[in-house]
């Protein structure tokens, strides 16, 4: 199991991660992270970089092949098309 610390809830809501905590996970001042809630007392914190998902999105999309998505987009729009007016090939 990882490092324990207990923290307070500040009059502002913050929480404070504990030093430890930070200096092992190499957590820096800025850093974004996603938090939702598990149940009623668990909630899970995940880094979340904003710029790298970005960037990762990016190298995806150059290697789609626009022309060849433009073709299966029409065949299928056609292929909708023909079964919703009954037409035939």
């Amino acid at each position: 199991m990882g490092k324990v610390g207990i923290t307070k809830v500040d009059e502002k809501g913050r929480i404070l991660l504990p030093k430890e905590i930070r200096k092992k996970l190499r957590i820096k001042k800025g850093e974004e992270f996603l938090i939702t809630e598990l149940d009623y007392e668990t909630i899970i914190l995940k880094r979340f970089d904003v710029k790298s998902m970005l960037q990762e999105l990016v190298k995806k999309a150059e290697k789609v092949d626009l022309e060849k998505l433009e073709k299966e987009v029409e065949d299928e729009g056609n292929r909708i098309a023909r079964k919703k007016y009954k037409i035939s090939d």
